[in-house]
Order: structure tokens, then C-alpha cells, then sequence
């Protein structure tokens, strides 16, 4: 049966986004973020009508809308507007083309390419390190209940043991006086008959 689907929110750079996921963490991923997220308050679950109505039509795809706006939620939306009033920065010139300038820009390309791959790699480490945290931590826990286990049925064998043995010496005494009572029986039957 599948998970019942919760929708999530959360803002990152220019946009506010949102998705329909079965979890938390399943929310992180589609935003390509670390779980952790919600943890930190940036991102929390909603049920906002108009947000869940948006996300629900499309599960597991990530919808934006820009920062700060009440637009509608969309798979493809819009850089935000400036506000009214604000004066536009004008492009700059393009200029001629300088072969240097270009073998630089090749390099920072490059350089932003291999930051990118660190940064990523950096966040699967951690990932990683966490799940590892987590299932030592599952470990130690079983491992605890265990010793748990293991001491009470100890201490449950040593009371059985106690048991057993003031049950054998009990037996034993009563056999000691069942004997006894036969001799003296005998000893009376005797004495009768010599009478």
C-alpha cells in the first residue's frame, strides 16, 4: 500500500518551492537537499489549500513560484519581478572577443565544475557518515537489549537452579524418613507377632 502524501516547502534562492512526497526526507532528495532541513526550520510541511491542491496534481515534482509572491505554484515559473519604481541596470557592452579572456573563463568554468563536484562529494561524505552514526547507534541499542536479555535469563536460571536443589534435598529427606518408618514398621510388625 503506498504512503499517504504530505506537502512540503521550503525556499531556496530566488523561489519558493514545494512538492508532494511521502516523507520528510523523500522532500529533501526532490529539493536536493539534506534531510536535516527541516530539522534547521528551513523547509516545514503545510496545508496551505492552494499549495497542496498545486503539488498534490503533480506528486514528487517540485513546483516554484518566486520568493515573496502569491503567484501560483508552477513546474516552470518566472525569476521575480523588480518592484515598480526600481531603476533596471543596464547590460553591460559585449566586448570583442579576447582569446585570453576566454581561456580564463574556461578555467572558472572548470574551477566552479570542480567546486561543485567538492561540494557534492562533501555532502554524500556526510550522508554517509551520518547513516553509518545511525545504524552504529542501532548496533549499540541491540547490542544493549541483548546484554539486557541475557543478564535476566542469568539471573531466571540461577533462581531455577536454586530451586532444583531445596527440591532435591527436600526428596532426599523425605526418603530418609519414608526409610526410617518402613524399619520401625517392620520393628513393630515384628514385635506383634512375637506376642
Amino acid at each position: 500500500m503506498p504512503r499517504k502524501l504530505k506537502v512540503y516547502c521550503t525556499s531556496i534562492g530566488f523561489f519558493e518551492l514545494a512538492v508532494a512526497a511521502p516523507s520528510m526526507k523523500a522532500a529533501a532528495e526532490a529539493w536536493g537537499s539534506v534531510p536535516d532541513i527541516f530539522k534547521r526550520g528551513f523547509a516545514k510541511q503545510t496545508d496551505e489549500p492552494n499549495v497542496v491542491a498545486a503539488a498534490m496534481a503533480s506528486p514528487g515534482v517540485v513546483l516554484r513560484r518566486p520568493v515573496g509572491s502569491h503567484a501560483n505554484f508552477s513546474e516552470h515559473a518566472a525569476l521575480p519581478k523588480l518592484p515598480a519604481g526600481r531603476r533596471k541596470v543596464s547590460a553591460p557592452r559585449p566586448e570583442p572577443p579576447d582569446h585570453k579572456k576566454n581561456s580564463s573563463a574556461k578555467l572558472d568554468d572548470t574551477a566552479t565544475g570542480e567546486a561543485a563536484q567538492r561540494k557534492e562529494q562533501k555532502r554524500e561524505a556526510l550522508a554517509r557518515k551520518q547513516e553509518e552514526a545511525k545504524r552504529e547507534r542501532v548496533k549499540k541499542e541491540r547490542d544493549r537489549m541483548i546484554a539486557t536479555a541475557n543478564t535476566a535469563f542469568e539471573e531466571a536460571r540461577t533462581r531455577h537452579n536454586g530451586a532444583i536443589a531445596a527440591l532435591t534435598q527436600r526428596r532426599d529427606a523425605l526418603q530418609r524418613d519414608e526409610a526410617r518408618e518402613k524399619e520401625r514398621w517392620i520393628a513393630e510388625q515384628l514385635q506383634h507377632e512375637t506376642l
